[in-house]
């Protein structure tokens, strides 16, 4: 007959709340950080809705695509460019406008990406102004590049809708020569402006009320975004002051685009890569 263990075994101390809300607060962190990491690197569009004063009813529904921020190199594809293309097209925007810095590194990533961004369309045209990358690379051969495409440069320049909206583009603040006097040389007296360009920085420059709506690109939302931690590493002022999403400055209402590549690291926390539809709407 085997003997009866008379051993016991001492419970575990209960544990305290205060233990279990920092365990469960961890377990949390982890599984939204793995979502949100999940969650940035796939393309988002983006649909905003925007009442702008002066627009005629004949224009309102009026939809504009933007782009921006493609950094096609070692750490994003022509796949990733490609899909960028087809979610825009798939919106049957009325104008698609693109924002710059369509490579980091390299004239030789700039035959591909314009490739793949020739195929877009839209019956108002698909125009471009370029990003601090352009200049860093030469900006002629941005233009050379570019020259062989269907895409329009609108660095400086602006057309009128249907003479009941006009849209500019203007050159990057930071390598370029922004001239906002030309860029509305031709604006219609009175008729609401969509200005685009590349560094959000330039609406700090810009005189007040010249736009109904200002978009921008360059920050990529910060790409890793760490509420209040990533702000403090950015390298300059004008970086930690705009991130994405609407701000509202002096010159007007803005829109700064979390683009859709990657810049220096494969990584985005908390700000998923995005191409931007806008509908406008007769206030």
């Amino acid at each position: 007959m085997s003997p009866v263990s008379t051993a016991s075994t001492t419970p575990a101390p209960p544990i305290s709340r205060r233990a279990f809300l920092k365990t469960s607060a961890k377990g949390a962190l982890a599984a939204g950080c793995v979502f949100s990491l999940g969650d940035a690197m796939s393309l988002h569009v983006t649909h905003k809705t925007l009442h702008l004063t002066g627009l005629p009813r004949s224009l309102s529904g009026f939809k504009v695509a933007f782009a921006s921020d493609f950094h096609h190199g070692p750490l994003v594809d022509l796949p990733t460019i490609r899909e960028a293309v087809d979610r825009i097209n798939a919106q049957s925007p009325d104008v698609i406008l693109l924002g710059g810095d369509y490579i980091t590194l390299g004239i030789e990533y700039y035959e591909g990406v314009f490739e793949e961004l020739s195929r877009l369309a839209a019956p108002r045209g698909v125009y471009s102004v370029p990003g601090n990358h352009e200049y860093g690379n030469g900006i002629v051969h941005y233009r050379k590049y570019l020259s062989a495409t269907p895409i329009a440069d609108l660095t400086n320049k602006g057309f009128a809708v249907d003479s009941g909206l006009y849209i500019a583009g203007l050159d990057d603040e930071w390598g370029g020569s922004p001239d906002a006097v030309a860029a509305v040389a031709d604006a219609p007296s009175g008729v609401p402006r969509v200005v685009f360009t590349h560094n959000p920085a330039l609406a700090d420059l810009l005189p007040a009320g010249f736009a109904g709506l200002i978009i921008a690109g360059h920050t990529h939302g910060w790409q890793v975004y760490v509420p209040g931690v990533t702000r403090f590493a950015m390298p300059i002022d004008s970086m930690r002051k705009y991130r994405a999403g609407y701000y509202r400055t002096a010159a007007g209402l803005m829109y700064v685009s979390r683009g859709v590549g990657l810049y220096h690291i494969p990584l985005r926390l908390w700000a998923s890569a995005e191409v931007t539809m806008f509908t406008l709407k007769s206030a």
